[in-house]
């Protein structure tokens, strides 16, 4: 049997369920890239993404600029995302869109990139770099491909992780408050709406702003105290301005009460 008969056997076999462990090791030690490439090909259609790595990781180099490079460069950064090694995966999808930009591929690989660093994107509490990543791939998608197949999963992806950075910001600005840093507390609240002016958290960042600005004033010295309480009267007005039903509404009238009282006292 030639080697383009052996090849179709090969396929053919696993395609139809056959044991393939053979003619994988076959291909394994082989020399022959086209008799390696049909092996993977197969694995890769049969879901067998573990095995036909270690195939792609022999053949795709040699493909590149050949007529199956386009495809052999895809399927082995699929078959990592498959696997769900999600680094790996977007350093070929990024490999595969330098080399081929115009494929058919393209806008798939595209948002499969930012999809593989949003995977990657960390809790809230640690560090952010790759949710900016993530961030940056995704708009490029929707910019590049406004009616694109994933539009609506990578808005979605961006809105989620657009809460994660404004979460972060809102901890470390609630973090200064609960050390009693207070006016470090204010500054923060104060960058964090005006940075996030539609976050989830403005309700409670306004809140904590208050709060912030109220125990600044009760713990100021004397001649900074009657300034101090009018601006934590401010905050007061405008929190329940934005939020007349807020759950935080009974503390931030009670801090309001006191407000006042020193206001008069003063």
């Amino acid at each position: 049997m030639n080697l383009k008969g052996k090849v179709l056997a090969v396929v053919c076999a696993i395609s139809w369920g056959f044991s393939s462990c053979g003619e994988y090791q076959k291909a394994m030690k082989s020399d022959n890239y086209e008799y390696k490439y049909q092996v993977a090909k197969a694995l890769y259609e049969k879901g067998d993404y573990t095995r036909g790595l270690r195939l792609w990781e022999k053949v795709v180099g040699y493909y590149i600029g050949r007529p199956q490079g386009e495809e052999a460069l895809y399927m082995y950064a699929d078959s990592f995302y498959k696997r769900k090694k999600y680094v790996l995966a977007a350093y070929q999808y990024e490999r595969f869109l330098r080399n081929y930009p115009r494929s058919e591929k393209a806008e798939e690989a595209l948002f499969l990139k930012g999809e593989c660093h949003f995977w990657e994107s960390p809790k809230y509490s640690l560090d952010q770099s790759e949710t900016a990543k993530a961030l940056d791939e995704l708009q490029e998608y929707i910019d590049r491909y406004p009616n694109g197949t994933h539009l609506r999963e990578a808005n979605n992806m961006v809105l989620e992780l657009l809460n994660k950075l404004q979460q972060k910001s809102f901890e470390i600005a609630k973090g200064y408050d609960k050390i009693r840093d207070y006016q470090a507390a204010i500054k923060s609240f104060e960058n964090f709406l005006i940075d996030n002016p539609g976050s989830t958290f403005r309700e409670e960042a306004m809140y904590y702003r208050l709060h912030s600005a109220y125990e600044l004033a009760k713990n100021s010295v004397k001649s900074k105290e009657k300034q101090r309480f009018e601006e934590a009267k401010g905050y007061y007005e405008s929190f329940v301005r934005s939020y007349p039903e807020t759950s935080f509404k009974g503390k931030a009238d009670k801090m309001y009460q006191d407000i006042l009282k020193k206001i008069s006292e003063l």
